[in-house]
């Protein structure tokens, strides 16, 4: 029996270090990630009440990353070929195959001494379709700011990024497939994340995302992907509880 529970333990184990995944987002055009089911480039204006417009995703390759052009913006239009808040905020809709605790991100440009590079973070909370186009409040193409963060769209943070390090974004392990990243705005809200921030001068290229996924579809929670450390707390129950049982027989 003590076998069997050891072989219980190992199988709660495992899903774990299957799910946790890294996405390398840089490359062609033509490449989604596995586990990512779309990617979409929107802008909008400053004010709270600006709505989404549809922008372009444009690749840098793997020394630099993932971009976005918005207006008259093309890949000459240094610096403003990356994801950047000068005029208009722009952002990625990153959407997973299934609830996914995103927990870092990396940006692979641009040199910190002559730009910033604030991002502001959100994911959404409402009911995802494991497929198909998104609808209601999970759609932000014409919707404001405003209307998204009273519609089932939650601010995670906003954080300062260095190029090619790995930013902790999710201190709070929430869990969405659905998942925002914008140029730094400080209509999303504030408080969350980062105290060095600001509005302006704030240019990115998306290289990396890392993060746990869990069930297919579904809406956004709070720490919904189980963490190895519950469940070698319950594999361990379960093996104390049995020897506890073998030791009292014994001593009968």
């Amino acid at each position: 029996m003590t076998l069997k529970l050891l072989a219980i333990a190992t199988l709660l184990l495992a899903p774990w270090s299957v799910n946790a995944t890294i996405w390398t987002i840089n490359g062609t055009s033509s490449v989604t990630p596995t586990g990512i089911q779309s990617m979409a480039a929107y802008s909008v204006g400053t004010t709270s009440t600006s709505t989404f417009s549809a922008a372009t995703l444009a690749w840098y390759g793997s020394a630099n990353g993932l971009g976005v052009l918005s207006g008259s913006e093309t890949t000459n239009s240094y610096p403003d070929h990356a994801v950047d808040n000068n005029g208009r905020i722009e952002a990625v809709l990153f959407r997973f195959d299934g609830s996914t605790i995103l927990d870092k991100l990396t940006v692979g440009w641009p040199d910190t001494t002559a730009y910033d590079s604030d991002i502001s973070v959100l994911r959404y909370k409402g009911t995802v379709p494991a497929t198909g186009a998104l609808t209601g409040a999970a759609d932000i193409s014409g919707k404001s700011i405003s209307s998204l963060l009273s519609n089932s769209w939650e601010f995670v943070g906003s954080y300062n990024t260095v190029g090619d390090v790995a930013e902790d974004i999710n201190p709070n392990s929430l869990s969405s497939s659905l998942w925002l990243i914008s140029a730094y705005s400080s209509r999303w809200g504030s408080g969350l994340g980062d105290s060095n921030v600001d509005n302006s001068n704030d240019y990115f290229k998306l290289t990396k995302l890392e993060g746990t996924s869990g069930t297919p579809g579904g809406g956004g929670g709070a720490g919904s992907v189980p963490e190895p450390t519950s469940l070698l707390l319950l594999a361990g129950g379960m093996l104390g509880w049995r020897m506890n049982r073998k030791t009292q027989a014994l001593a009968a």
